[in-house]
């Protein structure tokens, strides 16, 4: 074999060399890339993960925090007026020998509605029995609880078969419902409120509607803390809120919350 013969074939297998070994260098370092990615990826999930778990944590707290409040308000100005009224009763049958029987019966009335309230606040306000019972069982008892005092009408609507909902979810969305029944409670005057639940396959629809006086939405612009309360919280289960007002027409919030 010639001198300028056995160069060529030293060339050519110097080249050779030279393609596989970028070949295994570019093959590797797809390989790391890959597998850098593939590790930022599940970081960022994990990251995701505990970020959510924070703000559900965070939200469920605020939203205990919102409802003991009401509660409260409501043992202070219903409860409490009960039990002072039959208090004052009870003085009054203690001054006299012989006591008026309606007298007596009332004090019982108000003593009984009184223990029939603190049952009634001590359901709503229980995160375990929420989960014993079915949704719109739970919402129906809250309706009842606040159209008690006859100046509301409440009416529960269901469409579809009942789905159950994860119990994070359930939590979440029924606090959601018990804060824009307040809401309407405190700034609607309205005296009806209608909630509809569709049970679609993929899918629970929820509406809350009051014929109170309604707002300008665009001059709230989200911006009012009840308002992003909802928004915020229904998106941090992977939901959708829809908020619709018109003044003189009444309110209507439409949740759309996934199963899963």
């Amino acid at each position: 074999m010639s001198i300028d013969r056995s160069k060529e074939v030293l060339t050519l297998i110097a080249v050779e060399v030279a393609v596989f070994l970028g070949l295994v260098g570019a093959f590797v370092f797809t390989l790391l890339h890959y597998q850098k990615k593939k590790f930022q990826h599940i970081e960022e999930k994990r990251s995701m993960a505990e970020n959510y778990q924070r703000q559900l944590l965070q939200s469920r707290l605020e939203m205990q925090e919102e409802t003991f409040t009401t509660i409260s308000r409501e043992i202070h100005d219903n409860v409490g007026q009960l039990l002072s009224l039959a208090k004052v009763q009870l003085n009054i049958a203690q001054q006299h020998t012989q006591t008026d029987p309606t007298l007596l019966d009332d004090i019982k009335a108000n003593i009984g509605q009184a223990m029939t309230d603190l049952r009634d606040i001590a359901k709503s306000l229980s995160s375990e029995r929420l989960q014993l019972i079915p949704f719109s069982q739970a919402i129906d008892q809250e309706l009842q609880r606040i159209g008690r005092n006859g100046t509301l009408s409440c009416t529960l609507h269901l469409q579809g078969e009942e789905k159950p909902l994860p119990e994070q979810y359930k939590v979440i969305v029924f606090r959601i419902i018990q804060e824009s029944l307040q809401n309407i409670l405190k700034h609607a005057q309205a005296d009806e409120i209608h909630i509809h639940l569709a049970y679609n396959p993929d899918l629970l629809q929820l509406t809350i509607r009051d014929n109170g006086i309604g707002f300008d939405v665009e001059q709230v612009g989200g911006g009012g803390l009840g308002l992003q309360n909802i928004t915020n919280r229904t998106s941090l289960i992977g939901g959708n809120a829809n908020i619709r007002s018109t003044i003189g027409r009444g309110t209507t919030i439409t949740l759309t919350i996934p199963y899963v």
